[in-house]
């Protein structure tokens, strides 16, 4: 659905990528275009102010990294969403525009289908910011108060004791960003298990660059500082901090707190990713049983038909082998307990199947108790 009151700014000297972009754009959007940082920089103050601004890397005397910086640093544009677009797709490209302020990032040659999507995308988040905007005011003060009855360790401690209660991995990513939330501290965190992957942030919904960096630098170290940004990675646990203090006595203290709120948290999501893994394989023992059920009916019903047929056959036999009374009556007797002895073995095989699959619906039991 079209809404020609959603302005998107496109900032870029190339004439074609601004035709490409007016083309796909211009039945749901109104768009602005500037052919350079400068002249973008004016239009982006001017009201209404656009929602969205797609901005080219790589300009002449001003670039899309200083662009958007100057962006940022001015009060009336800060909250545009700003797309990079690059024909450069690496961790650091991506990180120097995550520095500079930008939201996502689009990759040369863009493709209609992505375009729309990032460009709605980032209007969608805007408007859910707006919406919220309300509730942010009371949630800091709330924060606040959180924050001076409990003090900084109690902030840890409060987390460790009601990650007991938590029993998934979205509920986890939520408890652990209010935690850090409440040291007054714009963050986001990444959970990683053999099952899934959840990002959540103190701004939702969660940037996209954002979720990208988090997986991007999972695997470059425990602590990674810069500026005011810190990354913690512990286990299948990726928290980013974008605004650590910058009083060093404060920073340290954070920091320290920090590393013990993530470390439980990675010890709790290793418990919630083994129970998944426990719940996997109780569900698979049992599929496998019931297969298993139906094969051994199967096969005692097939068995039991060939000992039949197997004694109709001898009976036959009888007639032409000229034996007794009392040597047929001999011979059917050894066969026959031969017969009900191989019986009894299916029996008891039987019997110990339904020994193993008791104790599957126990672990079953157990891991929905636990659950």
């Amino acid at each position: 659905m079209s809404d020609k009151s959603k302005k998107i700014l496109v900032i870029d000297d190339s004439p074609e990528d601004i035709q490409f972009v007016m083309e796909n754009l211009k039945d749901e959007f109104a768009i602005l275009a500037a052919t350079s940082g400068q002249k973008g920089l004016e239009l982006a103050a001017k009201e209404p102010k656009p929602c969205v601004i797609l901005l080219d890397v790589v300009m002449p005397e001003m670039d899309g990294y200083e662009t958007c910086r100057r962006l940022k640093e001015n009060p009336e544009t800060k909250d545009i969403d700003v797309i990079f677009v690059s024909a450069n797709e690496t961790t650091e490209e991506k990180l120097a525009g995550y520095d500079a302020g930008g939201s996502d990032y689009l990759i040369k040659p863009v493709q209609p289908k992505e375009l729309i999507q990032k460009v709605k995308l980032a209007v969608s988040n805007k408007q859910s910011r707006e919406e919220v905007a309300n509730d942010k005011d009371m949630a800091f003060k709330t924060a606040m108060t959180a924050m001076t009855s409990a003090g900084e360790q109690g902030i840890v401690l409060e987390f460790l004791r009601n990650s007991f209660a938590i029993n998934n991995v979205e509920d986890l990513a939520h408890r652990l960003v209010e935690s850090t939330s409440t040291y007054e501290l714009n963050n986001a965190v990444q959970l990683r298990t053999d099952d899934e992957v959840v990002n959540f942030g103190s701004t939702d919904p969660l940037p996209p660059l954002e979720a990208d960096l988090l997986t991007g630098l999972k695997d470059k170290g425990r602590i990674i500082e810069k500026d005011k940004r810190a990354i913690f990675n512990f286990g299948g646990v990726s928290a980013l901090i974008k605004n650590m203090p910058n009083d060093d006595d404060k920073r340290g203290r954070l920091r320290d707190h920090l590393a013990i709120l993530y470390e439980g948290a990675a010890a709790k999501l290793d418990s919630l990713n083994l129970r998944q893994q426990i719940a996997r394989v109780v569900e698979d023992s049992h599929q496998a049983f019931q297969a298993i059920e139906v094969e051994q009916k199967a096969h005692k019903k097939s068995s039991q038909q060939i000992m039949d047929d197997m004694l109709q056959d001898l009976e036959a036999a009888f007639l032409s082998w000229g034996l007794t009374e009392d040597q047929e009556k001999v011979l059917m007797n050894v066969v026959q307990t031969g017969v009900d002895k191989s019986l009894d073995n299916f029996e008891k095989g039987l019997d110990i199947d339904e020994q193993m699959r008791s104790i599957i619906q126990r672990m079953s039991q157990f891991v929905k108790d636990a659950g």
